[in-house]
């Protein structure tokens, strides 16, 4: 991938990323780095996606400003498709917080911090607008690596997510997702959905047997480690899952 600037353009650039507020912290050269809220980099072995991709199609489900999908296509991906839900009204949301947004705040388009890193990169990734409640083989295709980062506990069926997550690898999936260390065995705790559209706190036990029921072969937990949330330094367990079809 390339950058798009010169010494004209540099201070629209710079003033363009300051507009947008980011989830993802992505260096987009130049001395251009978005200010997200949380930066991957330092950690980015920790996630078991193969160093090279030459060749493969690859699906990553849940790219909000598209870090992890922009990263697989530098790691020379064939296809990169980047998959995320256009908007608020897309999202599990509680009926009751729900019914407190206007329509002007469940319809405001999401995608903008995706788009302009696409245009900075001039990347091929193809964004698709789609739940993945809605993903299929029918729909996408398959895929030979997926790639699935911190969506579990936003979702109110997290089971339904995975089984579509397997229906279209066909060969491996790499999950990435939090997990509770204070939680034993297969225990899943439901917090709600109210604070941060977060459904479930799961055990690592948990994680692991559900990415197993919904059909993988073999699932191999390669890494446990921590994502640091800028703004309140809070570090979040996760666990870095090798799925088998």
């Amino acid at each position: 991938m390339q950058h798009g600037t010169s010494a004209a353009t540099q201070k629209d650039w710079t003033a363009r990323v300051a507009a947008i507020e980011w989830y993802h912290t992505m260096d987009l050269g130049d001395g251009i780095r978005t200010q997200g809220v949380f930066d991957h980099s330092s950690i980015m072995a920790k996630y078991p996606i193969p160093e090279r991709l030459d060749g493969l199609r690859v699906l990553d489900v849940a790219t909000f400003d598209g870090y992890f999908a922009f990263e697989m296509e530098r790691r020379g991906a064939k296809e990169v498709v980047a998959l995320d839900v256009p908007c608020a009204r897309s999202l599990d949301l509680p009926r009751s917080r729900r019914n407190r947004m206007s329509e002007e705040e469940l319809d405001r388009p999401f995608g903008q911090g995706f788009s302009l890193a696409h245009e900075r990169l001039q990347s091929k990734v193809q964004r698709v607008d789609m739940n993945v409640y809605d993903l299929s083989p029918e729909r996408l295709g398959k895929f030979d690596v997926v790639h699935l980062g911190s969506l579990l506990l936003h979702l109110q069926n997290p089971i339904k997510a995975l089984e579509n997550l397997y229906d279209v690898t066909k060969d491996r999936a790499v999950i990435a997702d939090c997990y509770s260390p204070k939680l034993p065995l297969r225990i899943m705790r439901y917090l709600g959905g109210q604070e941060n559209c977060a459904w479930w706190s799961m055990s690592l036990g948990c994680l692991t047997q559900m990415i197993r029921d919904v059909g993988f072969s073999k699932v191999e937990l390669k890494t446990k480690y921590a994502v640091v949330h800028r703004k309140s330094n809070r570090r979040i367990a996760h666990a870095g899952f090798l799925a088998h079809v």
